[in-house]
């Protein structure tokens, strides 16, 4: 299986977020959501310094496969890593999957987005971004099912 298929596979199983918010926040009729977004969205560093920490973290736990718009790299270094997320946090790709190996798992953030997910994650791996995700201020929840 090529890492697009891997890819478009993990992306069937259940999903977890890595959010700013402890929950999905409702819908108010004032749209105050979309207005805190924006503040967020517009003073990203430092929820941009949480999600790097929490990759390179991974990182050091497990073997990857880095996928950008522009990189496909089995077993990065540490430096292309960091290198690549430091372009992606510059507002240079678009987004950024790890490909968790020896878990069959995956880690995706969009530049636009003030969240990560994370897919098919359990066991080891779901209990360590559980606690990283805690250690940086963020959550760590189970998706609501796409139906």
């Amino acid at each position: 299986m090529d890492t697009e298929e891997k890819i478009d596979a993990l992306l069937e199983k259940q999903a977890c977020i890595i959010d700013i918010f402890p929950e999905t926040v409702p819908q108010k009729p004032d749209d105050r959501y979309f207005k805190i977004e924006e503040y967020f969205q517009n003073n990203r560093e430092s929820v941009d310094r949480k999600f790097m920490d929490i990759m390179l973290k991974l990182f050091c736990y497990f073997d990857i496969i880095l996928v950008t718009q522009e990189v496909e790299k089995e077993s990065p270094q540490a430096e292309q890593l960091i290198g690549t997320l430091e372009s992606f946090f510059e507002g240079e790709t678009g987004y950024v999957i790890l490909l968790f190996i020896e878990c069959d798992a995956m880690l995706s953030v969009n530049r636009e987005d003030l969240y990560m997910t994370v897919y098919n994650a359990d066991g080891h791996l779901k209990k360590l971004i559980s606690e990283l995700a805690d250690s940086e201020g963020l959550f760590f929840y189970k998706a609501k099912d796409k139906n």
